[in-house]
């Protein structure tokens, strides 16, 4: 997704004021309190980065600790031991400087493509902040090379696959290679060599002390920093099926007492409660709130119970903010090293299971949209069902009409449905001599997702065309404030369809506007922002005092929805 002129998301600090613009958002690590809205004001709008005072103090403390367990001459794993299946293989002090540097460049053995320069952005910000925990034990220069690299735009080249979700161990080792001058990265759209690429942006190698290499590589990077930026997408991508959601709505003059406000008392769930609020945002004005505008009485379950299934995906989308946002605020170390002990202990805290089984459910959650999409489509399509000509033909046997829409809509589910597969069962190897012989697979997780999100724009695209070419034959009255923004950029895109050998859809152009959240945003400046995903609430239920001021605001009689109220057919 492209960078927007959004205001700074919540949690940043506004530095740098003068004669009334307002500077560049800046996030200070504290490694407690940093939130997915801040990954990606730094991975994609270029935030600055700083570390806090008290974060450093603790640092400077842990390496301490890290240091006077070394002059004890104390065995521990990674810092004077080899790793994994070679743990039974002591370090000595003269072989610490060779190990260190090997442990980051013999981990180097990822393939693929190359992963984005957000990505590799949001990777370096979450091990920052891990590091600013203190439970890592590195020195306080460390810290802030990398914080230093990533506000001065050293990004190393990094390729996408090689990790199985145990730390994301070859693609963290490419981020530190460059730290200590040697891979490559990118400077200000120039691949260099590390050391290069350090030197012209007025940075200098660190050559790593013992535990530091370790640090550098063991750490959730990929899976944290990449989920935060998918996360994020799965939140726009949300946004866009309702609002193509609600276009449908009007296409096939369906019945709204399905978001009537009432029934937040009824069933007070967060989710469900949420999606039928911002589908009365973008039908406020519509000609649905008119009486007997529906045609009836109850609709397909793919238009009526919107506000349930997309219920479900909010709800899905604050669960996995709240797990990602749990796990960037935590010491995922082996060894950690524990201050007030001082002692260093090996752990399994690196695992990331739960972000697996996280994504996964979101998956499930989107797939679940795109299905009831594909029914949505296929509704409007179908002359028995929509009320208008088959395929949508403004000429009935001339031409085909929009029929080719509804076996790609068709395809698309079925495609999505095999990308909502769960990944986290699927790891079945025995790694490092039978020593790793469980992984949860959590980057693949989070890879799966952001290309389900991907397949799921098209749906999106071709449910906004079919909608709107429903509106244009049936011509029943106006639209809401949302959905009349979105037929409106739909319009400069997609021409209505009367001559399918003259029609030039700009299909790409559509899906740009999509897929970078164009469409949400021109949407947004009449019918309402989406919720910022730190705002979003977990599954649960309303309070009463909520449900009464959302019956009180939002009731469509109230003048909320356009002073008209629902269609109840009798």
């Amino acid at each position: 997704m492209t960078s927007r002129a959004t205001p700074a998301p919540p949690g940043l600090t506004l530095a740098g004021h003068g004669h009334g613009t307002v500077g560049t958002p800046s996030v200070v690590l504290t490694g407690n309190d940093l939130t997915v809205d801040q990954v990606v004001a730094v991975a994609r709008h270029r935030a600055k980065v700083s570390v806090s005072p008290d974060a450093l103090r603790q640092v400077v403390r842990a390496r301490e600790v890290v240091e006077r367990v070394l002059a004890r001459d104390e065995l521990v794993y990674g810092l004077n031991t080899g790793l994994g299946s070679f743990a039974q293989y002591r370090i000595s002090q003269d072989q610490m400087r060779r190990f260190s540097f090997s442990v980051v460049a013999d981990q180097t053995l990822s393939y693929g493509r190359l992963l984005p320069t957000e990505v590799v952005r949001a990777m370096m910000l979450t091990r920052a902040n891990g590091m600013a925990k203190a439970g890592v034990g590195v020195r306080r220069e460390l810290v802030l090379l990398l914080v230093e690299a990533l506000n001065r735009g050293v990004h190393p080249l990094v390729r996408e696959l090689g990790s199985v979700g145990e730390s994301d161990l070859a693609e963290m080792a490419e981020i530190g290679k460059v730290l200590i001058g040697v891979g490559r990265a990118e400077l200000h759209g120039t691949v260099l060599p590390g050391a290069q690429a350090l030197a012209q942006a007025g940075l200098a190698p660190i050559e790593l002390a013992p535990k530091e290499a370790l640090a550098l590589i063991s750490a959730n990077g990929l899976t944290l920093g990449r989920g935060a930026l998918v996360l994020n997408d799965v939140a726009d991508l949300a946004d866009a099926l309702q609002i193509a959601a609600a276009l449908s709505l009007e296409g096939f003059a369906g019945n709204l007492s399905v978001i009537h406000p009432g029934s937040a008392r009824l069933s007070p769930q967060i989710g469900p409660n949420t999606a039928a609020s911002r589908l009365r945002q973008l039908l406020d004005g519509s000609y649905l709130w008119q009486p007997n505008a529906a045609r009836n009485l109850q609709d397909p379950l793919s238009f009526r119970c919107v506000p349930r299934i997309h219920g479900a995906f909010y709800d899905a989308l604050a669960y996995v903010r709240g797990e990602l946002e749990s796990e960037l605020n935590a010491a995922n170390d082996n060894p950690a090293v524990l201050i007030e002990e001082e002692a260093i202990v090996s752990g399994g805290n690196f695992d990331s299971s739960a972000l697996a089984m996280a994504f996964d459910l979101v998956r499930l959650a989107i797939a679940n949209s795109v299905k009831v999409a594909n029914e949505r489509v296929q509704k409007l399509l179908w002359r028995a069902f929509s009320g208008l000509p088959s395929a949508l033909a403004t000429e009935e046997g001339v031409t085909n009409g929009l029929k080719q829409i509804g076996r790609t809509c068709a395809s698309v589910a079925a495609d999505a449905r095999a990308l909502a597969n769960p990944v986290s069962l699927d790891y079945v190897g025995q790694l490092a001599e039978g020593v790793e012989d469980y992984a949860s697979m959590a980057p693949s997780s989070v890879r799966r997702t952001s290309e389900l999100v991907a397949l799921t724009h098209s749906m999106v695209m071709y449910e906004l065309i079919v909608a709107a070419q429903a509106i244009q034959i049936g011509q029943r009255g106006p639209l809401g404030v949302g959905t009349q923004a979105a037929f409106t950029v739909l319009r400069r895109h997609v021409p209505v369809l009367t001559d399918e050998t003259r029609w030039s859809p700009d299909l790409e152009g559509l899906m740009e506007h999509i897929a970078n959240g164009r469409l949400s945003e021109v949407v947004a400046r009449r019918a309402g922002e989406r919720q910022s995903l730190s705002e979003q609430r977990g599954p649960g239920v309303l309070a009463d005092a909520e449900v009464r001021e959302i019956e009180r605001s939002e009731d469509p009689t109230h003048g909320a929805a356009g002073a008209r109220p629902p269609v109840i057919v009798e």
